[in-house]
């Protein structure tokens, strides 16, 4: 236990050493959930929007039921835009993006159809997207447009025959990109900012809706971004930050639309984004940036270290072995050649490459939900749950990550979300607030949940454990009667086996790349057996023998690079096995015959090892092992005693072996 110490105390010390951040790891705390399916009152669809007022209220827009709501900021319904969304006089189409600024006016992004001036017989309609003011009594004030939409048509163009508001037979007239997303944000002098990722272009509007200017364009350079740009915010020097989703990393712009600075680049490192998706500006001028990374937990994935051997293929059950350290790795005569556990070895780790390109074809082949067709739709869902009972274990760890006003990462906060777990499964990230809240959805649902940000502590929510017990009992009696003409028996042997086995897997998440692993496998068995002959009494004994293994591993896992395609690991291990063994075996007929046999045995071996992927299809596996002992199962202590009760023999085996393992595999 000493030897388990030092281990431990080192394997601490390099997960506080051996990544700078690893302390500015913070977790969520659950505060509340409110919301669900519905229309109105406090419940929405499926699709919703959401923005934070400065009192903490919650506005969301909800496209399926074409309405706004405003909820206290512990989810109480508060009241809607409009009261009445059945009407006809709704003129919310299927509302987007939302914001709020101070006074508590209410932007939407939506789409309308805008009467072109002077066209009366008939009129003409021009759909165009455009984002709707309010007001905190929830009166239209002004409707914004980013397209030029009071110009009659220069050109002969396609037009749809409609009805208007009065019933009269119109013209509608629905360019290319009418119904397209926009991105809203205001400023404290109630400044619109409106991103139209989609053209490359974002636009500032003053408070009664004249257009100021127009900056941006569609690339990669500075002051550039990408048509799927998804997020706009305002920081508190009123400075314009997009999330620029395709170059993965964040572009500022001053207030005028000059650039400033881009930060962030494309990875799974603190400080890198996969997609960034949502920005929100704290109160002290900080940022937290979510970003799409997925960090994922496949325990049918792991690697074999040494230390565990997995289920079967089918992925029924936890641990099935643990790999008996005392045992030899050479064959029987010997002879230095592989063994069939180094060939699992090698079958494991080219397993596990396969896997990560199997999950990476699921989770990334689409970028578009919307491009799938039913069949392909389908054949994911199978793919999803082929993936998930592959597994004992499937976590998404999810993160955000904190910068400062100049774009200097800080530390991040990570969440977890269990796939196998009923309530929890289908959580999904919703949206950030000024005051650093966290909100999730669970999309079959609809609930929302707001979480706070914690510190560094033991989260079961990041836990993952099973406890197995085993118990089997079986009596075996044989009756034999020899060639002979009597009918009575002449062997009596009964013998009764009992196996006890309890086994505990604990894993627990220290942060997206950190994960820590303990399992312990506790063995008894016992054996009696009563052999009776009456034809020869004194060959007639009672045997007791009872054994007890309990073998104890830990693994310490850091994921050096997550990205499925280069996908990189390091593990550091140890397992300890102990064992003891007693058997007493005695005549039973004691007057005829004294002889008796006692055995003693014992086993206390260890090893402790690094599992390291050098590269992504290289693996260095180095391990240290005191095999006590290496050739048996136990060392024993045989004595034996005579007819008359006298000792006459002691045999005892003890072997020790100390063995270093140095292995290289490489996959072409």
């Amino acid at each position: 236990m000493k030897k388990l110490g030092i281990f431990l105390l080192l394997a601490y010390g390099i997960l506080l050493c051996g990544v700078d951040s690893t302390l500015a790891v913070g977790f969520l705390k659950f505060e509340r959930e409110f919301s669900g399916k519905g229309s109105t009152n406090g419940s929405f669809g499926p699709n919703i929007h959401v923005a934070f007022g400065t009192e903490g209220n919650i506005y969301i827009s909800d496209a399926d039921n074409r309405l706004i709501q405003k909820l206290l900021p512990t989810g109480e319904f508060v009241m809607q835009i409009p009261k009445e969304p059945a009407e006809a006089t709704n003129i919310l189409r299927k509302p987007g993006d939302i914001a709020v600024d101070e006074e508590g006016n209410i932007y939407v992004a939506d789409t309308t159809a805008h009467h072109i001036a002077e066209t009366t017989d008939p009129k003409i309609y021009m759909f165009a997207p455009c984002v709707y003011k309010f007001n905190s009594d929830g009166e239209l004030i002004h409707t914004y447009f980013v397209d030029p939409v009071d110009v009659r048509p220069k050109q002969v163009l396609t037009a749809h025959l409609i009805i208007d508001e009065e019933g009269k037979t119109a013209f509608g007239v629905q360019p290319r990109g009418h119904d397209r997303k926009l991105l809203v944000a205001v400023n404290r002098q109630k400044q619109l900012y409106v991103l139209d990722s989609e053209k490359g272009k974002a636009h500032k509007f003053d408070a009664n809706g004249e257009r100021l200017i127009a900056f941006g364009r569609y690339g990669a350079g500075d002051g550039e971004f990408d048509h799927d740009a998804s997020d706009i915010a305002i920081n508190i020097e009123g400075h314009v930050l997009i999330a620029d989703t395709g170059n993965h990393r964040i572009v500022k712009f001053d207030s005028e639309g000059q650039f400033i600075l881009n930060f962030g680049k494309k990875g799974r490192g603190n400080g890198e984004f996969t997609k960034p998706i949502a920005i929100a500006v704290l109160a002290t001028g900080e940022m937290l940036v979510k970003d799409s990374s997925q960090f994922k937990r496949h325990l049918g994935g792991l690697p074999v270290t040494g230390v565990l051997t997995f289920v079967s293929p089918d992925g029924v059950g936890l641990v099935d072995t643990v790999t008996d350290s005392a045992r030899s790795r050479f064959t029987p005569l010997g002879q230095n050649s592989t063994s069939q556990s180094d060939v699992d070895l090698l079958n494991q780790r080219i397993r596990l490459l396969e896997e990560a390109e199997y999950r990476r074809h699921f989770s990334e082949y689409y970028d578009d939900e919307d491009d799938k067709d039913e069949n392909k739709k389908e054949e994911d869902e199978d793919l999803k749950a082929a993936i998930i009972r592959s597994t004992v274990y499937h976590n998404i760890i999810a993160r955000v990550q904190k910068f400062d006003s100049r774009g200097k990462y800080i530390g991040r906060v990570i969440y977890e979300v269990d796939k196998q777990s009923e309530k929890e499964h289908d959580l999904v990230f919703l949206a950030l607030d000024a005051s650093g809240h966290i909100f999730l959805r669970d999309n079959s649902e609809l609930t929302i949940r707001r979480y706070s940000i914690d510190g560094f502590t033991i989260k079961p929510s990041h836990m993952n454990g099973l406890y197995n017990t085993r118990v089997v009992n079986t009596d075996n009696d044989f009756t034999e009667d020899y060639q002979d003409i009597d009918e009575s028996a002449d062997l009596q042997d009964e013998i009764n086996q009992f196996l006890l086995s309890s086994s505990f897997f604990w894993t627990y998440d220290l942060s997206e790349r950190w994960n820590l692993m303990f399992a312990d496998e506790l063995t008894y068995a016992e054996i009696d057996e009563r052999y009776l002959t009456p034809p020869k009494l004194e060959d007639s004994y009672d045997l007791q023998t009872q054994a007890l293994t309990n073998t104890l591993a830990a693994n310490l896992k850091f994921i050096t690079n997550p990205n499925p395609y280069r996908y990189k690991e390091l593990n550091l291990y140890f397992e300890r096995i102990d064992g003891t063994t007693s058997l007493d075996k005695n005549a039973i007929f004691q007057d005829v015959n004294k002889q008796r046999q006692e055995d003693e045995g014992d086993a206390n071996s260890l090893a402790v090892g690094l599992n390291w992927d050098i590269f992504t299809k290289a693996n260095l596996w180095l391990e240290y092992a005191d095999l006590n002992p290496a050739q048996t199962s136990r060392n024993y202590v045989r004595r034996f005693y005579d007819v008359s009760g006298d000792l006459y023999e002691v045999f005892g085996s003890r072997n020790q072996a100390k063995r270093f393992l140095g292995e290289l595999t490489i996959k072409f």
